[in-house]
C-alpha cells in the first residue's frame, strides 16, 4: 500500500526501500519485475507507474543531459552578437551584480519607471550583451544536470496520469529489450508466458487500463519480437479483453511461420514448406486459437477464410462457403457427407490426427446448421446420446420442444459440471426459462432474483469486449432482449395464477406486453436461431393466455365455477383467449415469412404446418398462412423446377374462398395468375389478373402481379408491341396508387424503362399523364433526374403536368434540378445561335474578325428564341414562385450568392491541365507506351483548353449573376503567363503531339499552377463576400439541407437550415479547388458542404452513378447476409445548382487513397514511379523486345521496392489507428467497401466513379 500512496514524499520512502534492495542491473530488475514479484497485493491500481520508476532508476547517475536529436540543437547565442564584442565582455557583464529587490505591494509607477530605467538607456548593443551573460550562467547551470534527475521527474509524471504511463511503457519496454543480449532476452521469454497468464493478475481484467494489456502491448512492439504461446494468447483476449491484439499477433506468427507475407495477395498458407515437425506444430497451434479468436468476435469472413486457407478436405471449404452464402440446407448436407466419409474411413483405418481439428469443425458447423434449420429435435436426440453427451446442446433445445424434465435434468448436468463463465447468464436465463413454464414446478418469485444475476453478468461480459460495437456485441445485445422478455413473462404469468386471472389490471397488462412484444422484433439481419429464440419463448405464453382464459370460460382447473362467471366476464375471456390465439398465429407466421425471406423454404412450410394446432384461427392468420406457403412454392420453383409450381397450384384451388373478403380473394386470383404464368398458361392467368383486379380495383399486389406478367410478355415478343407496353405501364401506375414508396420504386422504374419504347405517336406519354393523376406525389422524388430528362425529350409536353405537380409539393426537390437543367439548355441554345450567325457571315470577311471576337454580352443583348424544353422549365419555375415566394425568393438568393465561391482562374486552370494529365497517363497505359502520338481525344482536350485558358465560366457567369455583370479581370500578369501557356503548349511544333512531351509539360504547368495556389489565402469570411449568407436565419424560410429529398424520408427527420456559419475555407478535394461553406442544421449539428466546378457532362454522368448506387443500397438493406455485414456505399449528397457548380456533402475526416500516396511522397514528386513506369517499359521496347505480363511484373516489382512500398496504406493505416481495435475495424470496413467498389464494377461498365465517402 506504501507504494500505492497519493502523497509523493510517503510513497518515495517506501520506493526507496524497495529500489535499494534491489540491483542496479536492468537485466535483473526485468527479471524480477517478471518473476519474483507477486502483484496481486497492488488489486486495481495500475502497477506499470512502479514498474516505470523502477526500470528508469537503473541508469548511471553520473550520464548528464544530452541532446541526440540534431535537428533539435540551436545555434549559440555568441553568433548573433555585433562585431567587436569578445567573450571577455560576456565573462564581464556576467559578473556578480548588486541585484535589487522591490516589494511588489507598495511598488508604485514612479519606482517602477526608475527601476527599468537602467535597462532601458540601455543600447541594443549592450543589451544583446547582457542578455548573452544570462544564458552563458543558465548553460553553465545546465552542466549540474543528469538524465536520473531527468528520468525521476518523468517517472513522477507518469504516477500522475495512467494513460500517459501506458504509452510511455508501451515505447520505452520495446527500446529497453533492444538493449539486453540475446542469451538474456530468451530468458525473460521463457518466464513471460507464465507470468501472463498467473492468476495475481485475474484482479486487473476489468480495470481500464490494465496492468496486462500494457505489458502485452508493449510485448508486441519488441524487435525481435516476442513469441507468445497461442494458447496464452487465447487466454489473454477472453479473459483481459486483448481480442484484436492476439489476432494481430497471431496473424503475424502464422506469416513468418508459414513463409508468407502479410503484403503478398496469396493468402494460401502452404504446409508442406515446412521444414520441422514443430514449427507445423506451433503453426497448427497458431491457426486453432486464431480460429476460436474469430469465431467468439464473430468474424464469420475471417474464420471461414482462415479454414479455407488450411483445410485439407474440400468438403470444409464447400460447407463454408455455402454458410456464408446463407444456405444452410446444402452446407449441413456437405458436413453430413464428410462425416459419414469420414466414419468410413475410420472403420479401415485411423484417421491422420491433423485432421481432428477438421472433423470437430464439422461437427460445431453441422450443429450450426442444424440451429438455423429449425431442427431441435434432431439437436436434442444428438445432445441425447450417448456418443456424443452434450448438457449445454440439450439445455438450449429442451425448452423449444418442449421438455421441460430433460431440460431440467441437463440444467443441473451443466451446474454441477462448472459451467464455463461464458455460459453463466444464460444458463440463469435458462433456469428462469424452468421456473416461469415447467408445469409441476414453478417459481414465479424467483424469476427477479434470476433476471438480475443474469443481467449482471451480462453487463460483466460485455465489458470485457472490444470497447468499440462490433458483430461480438451482437449476441449479448440479443441476450438482453431475452432477459427482458424473461421479466415481461413473468409479469403475464402472475396476472394469470388463481385470484389474479379476470382482473382489470392483469388483463391491461398482458395486453401492454403483447402489443410490445408484436412491436419488438429481430431485424432482416439476425439470425434465424435468434427469430426462434424470441417467438418459441413468446409461444409458450401466448398457449398460456390461451388455456387459461379458455379454462376460465369452462370453470375448469382452479378457477371458479361457471355460475360465478357474469356474461361480461365471459366476452372478456373470449377476447383475451382470442388475443392468445391471434397473437399465436402471427408468431408462426412471421417465423415462417422471415425464414422464406432468408432462403429457408423448408422451414418455412415446416412451420406454417404448425399453424393448425391452434384451434380457432381467424380468418386474417388463415389467409396470411396460406399466402406465405404459395409464396414458398413459387420460390422453390425458380431451384426445383415445375413440380413445385403445381403444388402450389393446388394449394390455392383446394382453397374455399367463401369465408375471405374481397381482397383476400383478389390477392389469392393474383397469386393463381402468377402460377399459371409460370406454367404457361398464358390466357388463363391473364383471365386470373383480370379478375383480381375486378374483384378488388385498390389492390396493389393485384395491379403490380399483372404488370410485371404483362412485362414478361412485352419483353418475350420479338418486336415492340406498344399496345402491351400501354397495359403495363396502367398496371404498375395504379399498383404505385396504394403502395408506400419503398415498394413503389421499381415500378416507377418500370413505367420510365417502358416510355423509352414510345413512338411518334406518344401513347405511352399519354398513358402516364392519364393515370398518374392519382399517385401520390412522393413516389416520384428519387426519380426527379429521369423526370427532367423527360422534360427534354418528346413526352415532355404530356409530362409537364406531372413534373408541376411535384413541384408544387416539394418545391426544394425540383427547383435545383430544373434551374440547372434551364441553364443547361439555355447555353446549348446560346452556343447553336453563335454557330448560325458565325455561318450567316462566312462571306463577309471584312466583318469576319469581328464576329468571331464578338463579346457574349453583345450575343446576350440580341433575343435568342425558347425551345419548347425552356418553356417547360420556365413554367415550373414560375409556377413555384407563384405558390412558394417565399422559398423561392430564399433559394434562388442563396444560389446566387454561390457565384462569389467559384474557382479563381488559377485553380480552374489547375483543374484542367490535372484532366488533361489523367488523360494522357490513360492514353499512355492503354497503348502500353508514352513515347507514341497522342490520340485524338487527348490533341482535342488541349487544343480546347489552350483556347479557353482561364476563360471557361464567362458564359455561366454571365448567365448566373442577377446584374448580368461580368466578373472577370484580365491582369498583366495572367495575360503573360497565357501566352508562356500557348507558346510552351503549341501543338505545331515538332514533336509536340507525342504523348511523353506532352506530359512532361502538363506536368511543368501543374506544378507552377500549384505553387501559386498554394500562395492563395485559405481561409475568408463570409459576410465579406456575401452579406445575404451571412444573415439568413431559418426565419426567413424553412429552406433544407441539400440533399434531403433525394430519398424520401418522414417529415420529422427532415432537416432545416439555421444559418450558415462566419467561416469559408478552400479546401483540395477531389482533384480540385473548392469553398467549404458550413451550414447549421436545425437539429443543431454542423453541416460542410463543398461549392465544386465541374463539366456538365462529368457532373451528370456522377449523379447518375450517386443515384444508382444510392438505389441499391436500399436492396442492400433487405437481404440478410448483405444487411448482417452491414454492407453498403456511404454516398454523399451531391446537388446541382447551376450547370458547372454544385454542392457536395463532405465529410471532413474523410481522404481519398490518392491523399495517402501524396502523404507518404512528402517533398518528392508523386508522378515520379509513372514516369519510371515508362522510363523502363520504353527502354525494353527500344531494345525490340515485346512487352510481356512478366516483364510489367518486374517492372512494378521494383517500382513497389523503390518508389511506392506495397505496405504504404498498412503503415498509414498503423499510425492513423494506432489501437488494435481500431485498427481491425478500420481493416474490416476497407476491405468490404474495397470488395464492394470491385465487385459493382466489375458487374458494370463504368470507367469513371464518383468520389465516395471512406466511412
Amino acid at each position: 500500500s506504501g507504494l500505492k500512496c497519493s502523497i509523493p514524499k510517503i510513497r518515495a520512502k517506501f520506493f526507496d526501500l524497495i529500489n535499494s534492495s534491489m540491483s542496479k542491473s536492468l537485466y535483473i530488475r526485468m527479471l524480477y519485475i517478471i518473476s519474483a514479484q507477486n502483484w496481486e497485493h497492488m488489486g486495481h491500481y495500475f502497477w506499470i507507474k512502479q514498474v516505470i520508476e523502477m526500470l528508469l532508476c537503473s541508469v548511471d547517475k553520473s550520464l548528464g543531459v544530452a541532446c541526440t536529436t540534431p535537428e533539435f540543437t540551436l545555434p549559440a547565442v555568441s553568433n548573433f552578437l555585433p562585431c567587436g564584442v569578445s567573450s571577455t565582455d560576456i565573462e564581464m557583464a556576467s559578473a556578480p551584480t548588486v541585484i535589487e529587490t522591490y516589494d511588489l505591494d507598495t511598488l508604485d509607477e514612479d519606482s517602477l519607471q526608475s527601476a527599468i530605467k537602467p535597462h532601458a538607456e540601455q543600447s541594443p548593443e549592450e543589451r544583446l550583451v547582457h542578455l548573452a551573460s544570462r544564458h552563458s550562467k543558465f548553460i553553465s547551470s545546465l552542466k549540474d544536470a543528469t538524465t536520473l534527475g531527468y528520468l525521476n521527474a518523468f517517472a513522477q509524471l507518469c504516477r500522475l496520469d495512467a494513460e500517459f504511463a501506458h504509452k510511455s511503457f508501451v515505447i520505452l519496454f520495446p527500446r529497453l529489450w533492444a538493449i539486453l543480449p540475446q542469451q538474456k532476452r530468451d530468458i525473460l521469454a521463457g518466464e513471460i508466458g507464465p507470468f501472463l497468464c498467473s492468476g495475481s493478475h485475474n484482479v486487473q481484467r476489468d480495470c481500464h487500463p490494465s496492468a496486462i494489456n500494457t505489458v502485452v502491448e508493449a510485448l508486441s512492439n519488441c524487435l525481435p519480437p516476442v513469441f507468445i504461446q497461442p494458447l496464452v494468447l487465447k487466454f489473454l483476449a477472453k479473459t483481459h479483453n486483448l481480442w484484436h491484439r492476439a489476432c494481430l499477433t497471431l496473424e503475424r506468427t502464422i506469416a513468418e511461420h508459414s513463409g508468407f507475407s502479410q503484403n503478398k495477395s496469396n493468402i494460401n498458407i502452404n504446409l508442406q514448406a515446412l521444414n520441422t515437425s514443430q514449427n507445423t506444430t506451433n503453426l497448427q497451434e497458431c491457426m486453432d486459437a486464431l480460429a476460436d479468436i474469430y469465431g467468439l468476435l464473430q468474424e464469420d469472413d475471417l474464420f471461414a477464410a482462415l479454414w479455407i486457407s488450411r483445410c485439407k478436405m474440400d468438403d470444409t471449404a464447400v460447407g463454408l462457403r455455402y454458410e456464408q452464402q446463407g444456405f444452410y440446407q446444402q452446407a449441413r448436407q456437405v458436413y453430413e457427407e464428410g462425416m459419414d466419409r469420414a466414419r468410413s474411413d475410420y472403420n479401415i483405418s485411423n484417421n491422420p490426427l491433423t485432421v481432428l481439428p477438421e472433423l470437430r469443425l464439422w461437427e460445431q458447423r453441422w450443429i450450426r446448421c442444424s440451429r438455423e434449420l429449425n431442427d431441435w429435435t434432431l439437436l436434442k436426440e444428438y445432445g441425447s446420446s450417448r456418443q456424443h453427451p452434450n448438457p449445454h446442446l440439450v439445455l438450449e433445445c429442451a425448452w423449444r420442444v418442449p421438455n421441460w424434465n430433460s431440460m431440467k435434468d441437463a440444467l443441473q448436468q451443466v451446474v454441477e459440471g462448472n459451467c464455463p463463465k461464458d455460459m453463466v447468464a444464460k444458463v440463469n436465463l435458462y433456469r428462469g426459462y424452468l421456473a416461469i413454464c415447467h408445469p409441476d414446478e414453478q417459481h414465479l418469485n424467483v424469476v427477479e432474483r434470476l433476471v438480475e444475476m443474469s443481467s449482471s453478468q451480462a453487463i460483466r461480459d460485455w465489458r470485457r469486449l472490444p470497447y468499440m460495437v462490433s458483430h461480438a456485441h451482437i449476441p449479448y445485445l440479443q441476450l438482453s432482449q431475452q432477459i427482458m422478455e424473461l421479466q415481461e413473462a413473468s409479469n403475464v404469468q402472475q396476472g394469470l395464477v388463481t385470484g389474479q386471472i379476470g382482473r382489470n389490471n392483469s388483463i391491461h397488462d398482458m395486453k401492454g406486453v403483447v402489443k410490445t412484444w408484436k412491436n419488438r422484433l429481430p431485424t432482416i439481419a439476425d439470425d434465424l436461431s435468434h427469430w426462434s429464440d424470441i417467438l418459441m419463448w413468446r409461444q409458450h405464453h401466448y398457449q398460456a393466455i390461451v388455456n387459461a382464459y379458455e379454462g376460465l370460460t369452462a370453470g375448469g382447473g382452479t378457477v371458479t365455477p361457471p355460475s360465478s362467471v357474469t356474461g361480461e366476464q365471459q366476452t372478456m375471456a373470449n377476447n383475451s383467449a382470442m388475443l392468445g390465439v391471434h397473437a399465436s398465429a402471427q408468431a408462426i407466421i412471421l417465423y415462417g415469412k422471415i425464414a422464406r425471406k432468408q432462403g429457408s423454404t423448408g422451414v418455412c412450410l415446416d412451420t406454417l404446418s404448425q399453424i393448425h394446432t391452434i384451434p380457432s384461427v381467424p380468418i386474417l392468420d388463415c389467409f396470411q398462412k396460406i399466402k406465405q406457403q404459395v409464396k414458398c412454392y413459387l420460390q422453390m420453383a425458380n431451384v426445383l423446377g415445375n413440380s413445385e409450381l403445381q403444388q402450389g397450384l393446388e394449394l390455392i384451388e383446394s382453397t374455399n374462398l367463401k369465408y375471405f373478403i374481397k381482397d383476400m380473394i383478389a390477392e389469392f386470383y393474383a397469386l393463381k395468375g402468377t402460377f399459371l404464368a409460370q406454367v404457361g398458361q398464358s390466357d388463363e392467368a391473364n383471365n386470373a389478373f383480370s379478375a383480381a383486379v375486378q374483384l378488388h380495383d385498390t389492390s396493389a399486389k393485384s395491379w403490380s402481379s399483372w404488370g410485371e406478367y404483362i412485362e414478361q410478355v412485352f419483353i418475350k415478343n420479338s418486336r415492340v408491341n406498344i399496345q402491351l407496353a400501354t397495359e403495363a405501364v396502367i398496371c404498375f401506375l395504379h399498383a404505385t396508387r396504394h403502395q408506400n414508396e419503398p415498394k413503389a420504386r421499381k415500378y416507377i422504374a418500370k413505367v420510365f424503362w417502358f416510355l423509352s419504347f414510345d413512338d411518334s405517336q406518344e401513347k405511352l406519354s399519354e398513358t402516364v399523364e392519364r393515370y398518374a393523376q392519382g399517385v401520390p406525389p412522393v413516389v416520384w422524388l428519387p426519380w426527379i433526374p429521369q423526370l427532367m430528362t423527360c422534360l427534354v425529350r418528346k413526352e415532355g409536353k404530356q409530362l409537364l403536368h406531372l413534373a408541376s405537380t411535384v413541384a408544387r409539393n416539394y418545391p426544394q426537390a425540383v427547383y435545383f434540378p430544373i434551374r440547372t437543367l434551364y441553364l443547361i439548355l439555355k447555353i446549348e441554345q446560346r452556343e447553336k445561335f453563335k454557330l448560325m450567325d458565325s455561318v450567316n457571315d462566312v462571306g463577309a470577311s471584312s466583318h469576319s474578325d469581328m464576329d468571331v471576337d464578338k463579346s457574349d454580352s453583345q450575343i446576350e443583348s440580341q433575343s435568342i428564341r425558347a425551345t419548347p424544353s425552356m418553356w417547360r422549365c420556365s413554367r415550373i419555375m414560375n409556377l413555384q414562385r407563384d405558390i412558394h415566394p417565399s422559398l423561392l425568393a430564399s433559394l434562388e438568393g442563396i444560389v446566387d450568392r454561390l457565384i462569389w465561391f467559384r474557382e479563381n482562374w488559377y485553380e480552374e486552370v489547375l483543374r484542367h491541365l490535372r484532366q488533361g494529365l489523367s488523360l494522357c497517363y490513360t492514353a499512355a497505359f492503354e497503348q502500353r507506351r508514352c513515347d507514341c502520338l497522342a490520340p485524338p481525344q487527348v490533341i482535342a482536350f488541349i487544343s480546347k483548353l489552350i483556347t479557353t485558358f482561364g476563360s471557361s465560366q464567362d458564359a455561366s457567369l454571365s448567365l448566373m449573376g442577377n446584374s448580368g455583370q461580368r466578373v472577370a479581370t484580365r491582369d498583366t500578369g495572367f495575360q503573360k503567363l497565357k501566352q508562356q501557356f500557348i507558346d510552351d503548349l503549341n501543338l505545331k511544333q515538332p514533336g509536340s503531339s507525342r504523348l511523353h512531351t506532352l506530359i512532361q509539360k502538363l506536368k511543368k504547368w501543374v506544378n507552377i499552377l500549384e505553387a501559386k495556389c498554394q500562395l492563395l489565402p485559405k481561409l475568408f469570411l463570409l459576410e465579406e463576400k456575401c452579406r445575404f449568407l451571412s444573415n439568413f436565419s431559418n426565419t426567413t424560410a424553412d429552406v433544407r439541407l441539400p440533399g434531403e429529398f433525394l430519398l424520401p424520408k418522414h417529415s420529422h427527420y427532415l432537416i432545416n437550415i439555421v444559418r450558415f456559419l462566419p467561416r469559408v475555407n478552400t479546401v483540395y478535394k477531389h482533384g480540385s479547388y473548392a469553398k467549404r461553406l458550413t451550414m447549421r442544421g436545425s437539429n443543431g449539428k454542423i453541416y460542410p458542404y463543398l461549392v465544386m466546378n465541374d463539366s456538365m457532362t462529368e457532373s451528370r454522368r456522377e449523379e447518375r452513378v450517386l443515384q444508382f448506387l444510392r438505389l441499391i443500397n436500399n436492396l442492400f438493406c433487405k437481404r440478410k447476409e448483405t444487411a448482417k455485414r452491414f454492407i453498403g456505399f456511404s454516398l454523399p449528397a451531391v446537388v446541382p445548382i447551376s450547370p458547372q457548380m454544385r454542392l457536395i456533402e463532405e465529410d471532413e475526416s474523410s481522404l481519398s487513397l490518392f491523399d495517402i500516396y501524396k502523404e507518404s511522397r512528402k517533398n518528392r514528386d508523386y508522378y515520379s514511379p509513372l514516369s519510371k513506369y515508362y522510363d523502363k517499359l520504353n527502354l525494353f521496347q527500344s531494345r525490340g523486345l515485346e512487352t510481356t505480363n512478366k516483364m510489367l511484373i518486374d517492372i512494378f516489382t521494383e517500382i513497389q521496392s523503390g518508389e511506392v512500398s506495397e505496405s504504404l496504406v498498412r503503415r498509414w493505416a498503423l499510425r492513423t489507428y494506432p489501437t488494435p481495435t481500431e485498427y481491425c475495424t478500420f481493416r474490416r470496413q476497407f476491405c468490404n467497401q474495397m470488395s464492394l467498389l470491385g465487385f459493382v464494377s466489375s458487374s458494370s461498365t463504368w470507367t469513371r466513379w464518383p468520389h465516395l465517402g471512406s466511412n
